[in-house]
C-alpha cells in the first residue's frame, strides 16, 4: 500500500530535554517538487533528494526504513497508512549538555 506518490503536508519535530522542556517545530510549506514516490522495487524518487531507497521490516510491516545516498538508515514507525494518508514517526534519543534529549519526528503525507 506504500507504493505510489506521496506529498508531505506536515513535518513536526518535537524535542524534549531531560528537565521536561519541550521544543516544537512545525513545517507545512511544501511545494509540488517535494513529492516522494515509493516504487515497488524499494527505490524512492524523492523531490527533496534526501532518500533513495526504503524497506519494510519483513517481520513487522509497520517499521519503515529510509536510506539516504550514504546508505544511512532512518527508522520510522508507520502510525497510519490508508488510501489517502500516511503518517510516519521516528523516535530517537541524543545527548544534549550531557543529558538525554528525546526527539519525536512526525511526517504526514497525502497520496497524489
Amino acid at each position: 500500500m506504500i507504493v505510489g506518490k506521496w506529498q508531505p503536508v506536515l513535518s513536526k519535530a518535537e524535542g524534549i530535554e531531560a528537565n521536561g522542556k519541550r521544543t516544537v517545530q512545525n513545517n507545512s510549506k511544501y511545494g509540488s517538487k517535494d513529492i516522494m514516490q515509493f516504487n515497488a522495487d524499494g527505490s524512492i524518487i524523492d523531490g527533496g533528494q534526501l532518500y533513495f531507497s526504503y524497506s519494510l521490516d519483513p517481520n513487522d510491516d509497520k517499521l519503515l526504513s529510509l536510506f539516504d545516498g550514504g546508505n544511512y538508515e532512518r527508522k520510522f514507525e508507520i502510525a497510519q497508512l490508508d488510501k489517502t494518508t500516511m503518517k510516519i514517526v521516528m523516535r530517537d534519543t541524543d545527548k544534549y549538555r550531557g543529558e538525554p534529549f528525546h526527539v519525536i519526528w512526525t511526517i504526514v503525507f497525502k497520496r497524489k
